[in-house]
């Protein structure tokens, strides 16, 4: 059974979030860290949307979706050129990419999201990268 994630791409010291995806999805691949949530969960096959969160462009807006094709296990340390202060510990390589003609403010489904309970506080639910979402929400927000 396929599952559903959104995968938070944030602003990191001088680069835009927005930059730091389109860089990830020109390689089609996207780091996941050690400590990431959902890492071992997360697999072939599964659905993802993807979020930019920080304050530059497109921000708290989700901007494209895609499927995983594979799942590539980092053999040796190996850190992230976006965020070199994080160690990698796999990457996502996707199929199937869409990058949105418009981003989706997530400000204007918010209150239809059931995975964000305190809706003012919505940032928090939105923390560590790689949040499992419920079918339902992502078709939610796919039509948003």
């Amino acid at each position: 059974m396929k599952n559903f994630y959104i995968l938070v791409t944030s602003d990191y010291n001088e680069k835009n979030a927005y930059n730091i995806f389109k860089n990830r999805i020109k390689e089609k691949k996207f780091p996941l860290y050690l400590r990431t949530p959902n890492l071992e969960i997360i697999k072939k096959n599964d659905e993802i949307l993807f979020y930019i969160a920080g304050k530059y462009m497109n921000a708290q807006s989700f901007v494209g979706k895609s499927i995983v094709e594979e799942i590539e296990i980092s053999k040796e340390i190996e850190v992230d050129a976006d965020k070199i202060t994080n160690e990698v510990s796999r990457y996502l390589i996707f199929k199937d990419i869409e990058e949105f003609k418009e981003a989706k403010k997530i400000k204007f489904i918010l209150n239809e999201l059931n995975f964000i309970i305190n809706k003012k506080h919505y940032g928090a639910y939105l923390l560590g990268g790689v949040i499992k979402i419920s079918d339902n929400d992502f078709k939610k927000i796919l039509k948003s």
